[in-house]
């Protein structure tokens, strides 16, 4: 008994003798290898090919170096950084930095390094989170000064300002600039107005020239709720500073003046009257 050809043996043959070509039936694929369905597996954080830019440095697990060898890393780095060179501060400080437990200089000094470039601010940031988390008693006021400027490029102002006031506390004699960079600082912070405005004042105290620093106490104390009658003192007291040199000043001044003074003293309303800005009601219309 002859058994029935195969299709696609029947397809060749009739091709060969000038008939049309039937196609072979479809085969069933039970599983698609599409490369679209493969999916990549997820990004290990210790990937030696993360990015800086965007990626932290991973979870603390190692432990930190030894204290002479940490010593070594930091004086190493220390004077790299005296000789203008990142490379060698980075290789010096990457051996203490993300390990346990914290080194808070390690850290901020090699933060300060990495702020320097774009692709590094991811890490920057780390770093610099991490560094002025905690008030190291060995770290001084110039570290925290530096640390302070890197931040407010972050921008981060409220560790900016941490950083700024952890700096004055380690100044036998803060400069009037010093005071200034906290009140900047502070300005750009809400409902810290009064901070900065005092820290106006101690930068005028410093360096009585700058009237400026006083008026600008004096404006900023005026925003604060209750500090209204010491606003007025301080602005009066610029008044007459500026009376003579800078007499341009004194219509805006006096204006401004004014208007603090009608915040402390609203005008007196009689009882059953309504007050002069407030707007009469209109009668109903009758229907």
């Amino acid at each position: 008994m002859l058994r029935p050809a195969p299709a696609a043996l029947v397809a060749l043959l009739a091709a060969a003798c000038g008939g049309t070509p039937t196609p072979p039936p479809p085969t069933k694929v039970e599983v698609s290898s599409h490369p679209a369905e493969i999916q990549p597996p997820e990004r290990d954080v210790r990937n030696p090919f993360r990015r800086a830019d965007r990626d932290p440095p991973p979870p603390r697990s190692e432990p930190q170096l030894p204290p002479a060898e940490l010593g070594q890393a930091l004086a190493a780095a220390a004077a790299a950084r005296a000789a203008g060179n990142d490379v060698e501060v980075t290789q010096a400080l990457l051996p203490c930095a993300n390990k346990i437990p914290k080194s808070t200089r390690c850290e901020g000094e090699l933060a300060l390094v990495l702020a320097k470039s774009a692709g590094h601010k991811a890490e920057s940031d780390y770093y610099l989170q991490h560094a002025i988390a905690d008030d190291d008693p060995a770290a001084d006021a110039d570290f925290y000064g530096r640390l302070a400027a890197a931040l407010r490029l972050a921008p981060m102002l409220p560790e900016a300002a941490v950083a700024l006031q952890r700096r004055i506390a380690r100044l036998p004699e803060p400069a009037a600039a010093d005071w200034l960079a906290l009140a900047e600082v502070l300005q750009g912070l809400p409902r810290r107005e009064a901070e900065a405005a005092e820290a106006l004042q101690r930068a005028f105290e410093r360096d009585p020239s700058q009237l400026k620093y006083l008026g600008d106490a004096g404006e900023l104390l005026s925003q604060v709720p209750g500090r209204g009658a010491e606003a007025l003192t301080i602005l009066q007291r610029y008044r007459e500073s500026i009376r003579t040199t800078e007499p341009e000043l004194l219509p805006g001044l006096d204006q401004r003046i004014a208007q603090v003074q009608a915040e402390l003293n609203p005008p007196a309303v009689a009882p059953g009257t309504a007050p002069a800005h407030a707007k009469s009601a209109k009668p109903a219309t009758p229907k």
